[in-house]
């Protein structure tokens, strides 16, 4: 090929039609799609026509994005940054609009001139990921971002908000008479994720709905009622801790997923009651229980409490933050609640102070998983003691679970609690076939919460209890430390 020959073909992809060229840099993060104006003459302005105004502070300013919103100035070029993107669009519509930042009162005129923008392009995903600037746990100062009625008086934006497919909004001050308005005028609607949201009672009334998150986190929730017959996933969760909502669920055929988590999970039982209705049809739950020394979770079964069988449950995942040396053991008995799981994990995350760290860092390292001696000494300590109350009667003929497969424990330290449920589960289920043991679980102090670094000595500790382990069950059983 001579010199003029490859010159005429080499910018083959400059003569792409402008829609094949649009959906090309849609892949992109903004970030890529904007510096492809210096390509040449014809891509100068090609960005603006991008779809995907996911404006991610942490993909455009990486280095600084844990500290970047400490300072006025970073604030100042996240919004310029969005004000220059969303006036120089020139696309008749987006896929999705996506902003989160620190929230401040000052900002709602700047943030409701963005969201008239985003319907007023038929937005499909809006998310408004917004984030409170009081420390957690306390009362928020300011209110969330006004969303109401007033947003709709601009014709565009009336008539955009039927193109939403999906609805994010977290610290977005709405109400429940603007929620039915939304879910009886989007009707394409199959997505929405309400996350503190000053709501005492909502009612969620939806023939399109398929996935629905309720996260409250600076309100009671005192009434909560659903019905949307084509709703697959539900999530729920609160800091309450006096039982949460009075829950009405009306119509949910196709309900096959559902996940409770936070303070609303004191006691799995509650949670399980109200699943009951839907024990046929689940496909996977998916829990957190919060054991603390205010807030015990109650893992003994209480008499007289039977747990509904969820014959078609093949994924089960619980999150248990404990304080201390809790007892999980009586975990089995959910397992054993699921006759088709496949695949189970437990993410064990323990809330403690330093000196108990230090107290817990000694007794792991007299645990020794090759003695079997010290092994049955283990189960009968008071460390993680079980009756045979807690855990069913063990004098009982015990069929083996047939199906799991995968066990996954997160947080793995080589505790008794942790050993005495590998084992447990090892002699329960006789499909098992692998132990995924992760020591790197997110664990709780009084300074917050942390990961164990892999050179940290608590690490390396529980690596080599997991290597123990390994010898224990096998060949029976491989475990894989991750």
């Amino acid at each position: 090929m001579d010199k003029s020959s490859f010159q005429a073909a080499k910018d083959r992809i400059s003569e792409l039609p402008d829609n094949i060229l649009h959906e090309c840099l849609s892949l992109l993060e903004m970030k890529n799609a904007a510096q492809t104006s210096i390509l040449g003459r014809r891509w100068r302005y090609m960005w603006t026509h991008w779809t995907n105004l996911d404006f991610d502070p942490n993909s455009m300013y990486p280095e600084e994005y844990a500290t970047f919103f400490t300072h006025d100035a970073n604030s100042h070029r996240y919004f310029a940054w969005i004000n220059q993107v969303v006036s120089m669009h020139q696309g008749p519509c987006i896929d999705k609009f996506r902003v989160h930042f620190h929230y401040y009162s000052s900002c709602a005129t700047r943030l409701g001139k963005w969201v008239k923008f985003a319907l007023s392009k038929r937005v499909k995903e809006l998310v408004l990921d917004l984030i409170g600037l009081n420390l957690e746990g306390s009362d928020y100062s300011e209110k969330g971002f006004p969303l109401g009625f007033d947003m709709l008086r601009h014709p565009p934006c009336y008539s955009g908000i039927t193109a939403l497919q999906s609805l994010h909004l977290e610290y977005v001050d709405v109400s429940q008479e603007f929620i039915e308005f939304l879910l009886s005028r989007c009707h394409h609607l199959e997505r929405l994720y309400l996350a503190s949201a000053p709501l005492s009672r909502l009612t969620v009334r939806s023939s399109k709905l398929k996935y629905l998150t309720i996260l409250m986190t600076t309100c009671n929730l005192e009434h909560l009622e659903i019905d949307a017959e084509n709703l697959v996933y539900f999530q729920y969760g609160d800091t309450q801790h006096d039982g949460g909502p009075c829950m009405v669920f009306k119509s949910l055929p196709m309900l096959v997923e559902a996940s409770f988590c936070g303070g609303f999970c004191r006691s799995p039982f509650p949670i399980f009651n109200k699943l009951v209705l839907f024990s046929k049809q689940l496909y996977k739950i998916s829990l957190e229980l919060r054991i603390t020394s205010s807030y015990p979770v109650n893992l003994v079964i209480p008499e007289g409490i039977v747990i509904p069988i969820f014959p078609n449950v093949k994924h089960f995942t619980c999150t248990i933050i404990c304080y201390g040396h809790s007892c999980i053991l009586p975990m089995k008995r959910f397992i054993k609640a699921c006759p088709m799981l496949e695949v189970g994990g437990v993410q064990i995350a323990d809330f403690m102070t330093i000196a108990e760290e230090l107290i817990e860092a000694r007794e792991l390292q007299e645990i020794d998983l090759e003695n079997e001696d010290e092994i049955e000494e283990m189960n009968n300590s008071e460390i993680g003691l079980v009756r045979e109350a807690d855990v069913g009667n063990t004098n009982e003929e015990e069929q083996s679970h047939p199906s799991l497969r995968i066990l996954e424990v997160v947080g793995f330290a080589g505790a008794s609690c942790d050993v005495q449920l590998a084992l447990a589960i090892v002699s329960y289920a006789s499909s098992l076939k692998t132990i995924i043991c992760d020591p790197a679980g997110v664990r709780y102090s009084c300074t917050g919460s942390m990961f164990w670094s892999d050179s940290s000595t608590q690490y390396k500790a529980a690596k080599r209890r997991a290597r123990k382990l390994a010898k224990i069950v096998a060949p029976k059983v491989t475990v894989m430390i991750v």
